[in-house]
């Protein structure tokens, strides 16, 4: 079945593009407008602003976990599966986090002393990843609140792993870049598993649109018609645009926001 496959992102208002902490990975690299015919890949993760170097770590867990999940999509049929996913990402952390300190004192910008505490903690991001099938099943994994809407004819038919706005909170479950604890990582994940048709729609993003596309569907809202016609139009400007008018008018928080839209048709 032909899918496309488009990613928008815009950063909090205040802040810079580079300071985005969220991130998404899509693996086959597609333009939005160019329709792909087979299985499709999909990570993303918002980093943890609370903690040092929140972005990068974002940025390499769904570099990770799309390249794992495209090799080997069965490590979303089990919590441990996905627990070796990440994992694998924790191990890169140490390469990445390396080559960021050389880097730092080559231009003359040693770590600070008040930098190192944060460092020895690590970094902390939610992780969603989603695999769509060539033979009509998905599957995802997640470990905090960047979730999954599936609609069908018109209506949400799974929210995932997240299904009310009030549920949304301030503390989700986050993935430290330090942690190598497989069974605690693995007794946090969430799995979840379905089928699709064509025309299904897939939307994945992290908790600002999320708290958004949940709020308007309990006010019998359907959410996906102007997520759907922005994927169309595959503007980061008209995206950036729709963000600001919402966070204005009070219906979406101030926060990074990212938007993966899978389109079965």
């Amino acid at each position: 079945m032909w899918a496309y496959v488009s990613t928008l992102s815009v950063h909090k208002d205040g802040a810079t593009p580079e300071e985005c902490e969220d991130a998404a990975g899509v693996v086959p690299v597609i333009e939005s407008d160019e329709p792909t015919d087979g299985a499709v890949s999909v990570a993303v993760s918002d980093g943890a602003s609370e903690s040092l170097l929140a972005g990068p770590w974002a940025r390499l867990l769904v570099e990770s976990t799309v390249e794992a999940v495209r090799a080997k999509p069965e490590v979303l049929h089990s919590d441990s599966g996905f627990a070796r996913v990440v994992l694998d990402a924790v191990d890169d952390w140490d390469g990445w986090l390396a080559g960021y300190i050389a880097g730092r004192e080559a231009e003359d910008r040693p770590i600070k002393w008040y930098e190192q505490p944060g460092l020895d903690r690590g970094a902390y991001a939610t992780l969603l990843a989603f695999h769509l099938t060539d033979v009509g099943l998905w599957h995802a994994a997640a470990l905090g609140d960047s979730c999954l809407f599936q609609v069908r004819s018109d209506r949400l038919l799974r929210a995932f792993p997240v299904e009310t706005a009030v549920a949304l909170g301030t503390s989700p479950a986050l993935l430290n870049s330090r942690n190598r604890d497989e069974a605690l990582i693995a007794s946090k994940a969430g799995l979840a598993n379905g089928d699709y048709e064509e025309g299904d729609q897939f939307f994945l993003g992290t908790d600002a649109i999320a708290h958004w596309f949940l709020s308007e569907v309990e006010q019998d809202d359907c959410p996906w018609e102007v997520l759907r016609d922005l994927s169309a139009i595959g503007s980061q400007e008209a995206f950036a645009k729709w963000v600001a008018d919402e966070r204005a008018g009070g219906r979406m928080k101030n926060d990074d926001v990212t938007l993966v839209h899978v389109d079965l048709g």
